[in-house]
C-alpha cells in the first residue's frame, strides 16, 4: 500500500493543505508526519490540528521539542517563532480547545518504525537535532560511517528542508523534476524527503514522499506562499521568516 511521508510543515496551513489535496488527488490516505509540526510560520494551532486529523503518527522534530525546553540553541528567528508557537498553543482557560494540540506535541516519540523502514526526523544516531546534510558524505565521512552502521534498511529523516537520498557510498542525490524517483532495494540508505513548509533546496514549491513498492518519488506542490508571507508579518515575526518562502532558500 502507498504511503505518503510528509516532514518540517513549520506552521505552514497553506503549504500543509496544499499537500493533503495533492495526496488525496493521488489516492493516498495514509500520511506519516516527520515532525518540526512548528516553528518559523504563524499557524502552529491550525497545522497541528490538520496533522492531528490527517497523520497516522508523528514522532519529535527539535522545533516541537523547543516548545518545551530551553530555546539557548536556537538562532534568534527561530527563538521569536517558538516563542509565538508557545503563546498560541499554550492551554490557558480564556482559550479553550488548545490542551489537544498541546498534549499531542509534548507526547511525541523521537522514532518510529513502519511498513519496514525506519523513520526520524535528524538522524539514527540522534533523532531529534543531528543533521545529515548532502555535504556528509565527502566532508564527514566518520559521521555517515557511523549512521550507516545504525541502520539495516531504508531510512527516512527530514530536518534539513533537501530532498534527495544518502546510498551506502555516502554519496547524496539531490531530488528535482529530473530525479524526483528512486529504487529503495532494501538496501540501507538515508532518504530525506525534504520540507513541506520552508523548502531550502531553491524550489519554494512544499515538497513530500511517496513510498509504493520498494520505490519513493518526491512529489513537489506550489501553493499560496504569499499568504503565508503576510500572515509572518501580521504576526510580527522577521520578515526574512517570510522572504524566504519565495526563494525556497
Amino acid at each position: 500500500m502507498a504511503f505518503a511521508i510528509i516532514s518540517d510543515l513549520h506552521s505552514n496551513l497553506e503549504a500543509l493543505e496544499a499537500v493533503l489535496a495533492r495526496t488525496e488527488m493521488l489516492g493516498v490516505s495514509e500520511i506519516l508526519c516527520l515532525g518540526d509540526v512548528v516553528g518559523y510560520g504563524a499557524d502552529p494551532g491550525p497545522t497541528t490540528r490538520l496533522v492531528m486529523h490527517h497523520c497516522k503518527w508523528t514522532i519529535l522534530g527539535n522545533h516541537d521539542w523547543g516548545l518545551f525546553h530551553s530555546l539557548d540553541d536556537f538562532n534568534p528567528l527561530a527563538r521569536d517563532a517558538l516563542h509565538l508557537s508557545r503563546r498560541r498553543l499554550k492551554p490557558h482557560w480564556l482559550v479553550p480547545g488548545r490542551r489537544a494540540a498541546w498534549e499531542f506535541l509534548r507526547k511525541l516519540p523521537e522514532r518510529m518504525a513502519d511498513h519496514g523502514f525506519l523513520f526520524f526526523h535528524g538522524s539514527p544516531r540522534d533523532p531529534v537535532m543531528e543533521y545529515v546534510l548532502r555535504s556528509d558524505g565527502f566532508l564527514e565521512p566518520e559521521k555517515m560511517n557511523a549512521i550507516f552502521a545504525a541502520i539495516d534498511r531504508p531510512t527516512f529523516v527530514g530536518h534539513t528542508h533537501w530532498p534527495g537520498i544518502h546510498r551506502g557510498d555516502f554519496k547524496f542525490t539531490q531530488a528535482n523534476d529530473d530525479c524526483r524517483e528512486f529504487d529503495l532495494n532494501g538496501e540501507p540508505c538515508v532518504v530525506n524527503v525534504g520540507s513541506v513548509g520552508q523548502p531550502r533546496d531553491g524550489d519554494p514549491r512544499a515538497s513530500f514522499a511517496v513510498v509504493d513498492r520498494g520505490r519513493v518519488e518526491i512529489h513537489r506542490v506550489a501553493y499560496d506562499f504569499r499568504r503565508t508571507q503576510a500572515k509572518i508579518l501580521a504576526a510580527g515575526l522577521h520578515p526574512a521568516l517570510a522572504e524566504r518562502l519565495a526563494r525556497g532558500k
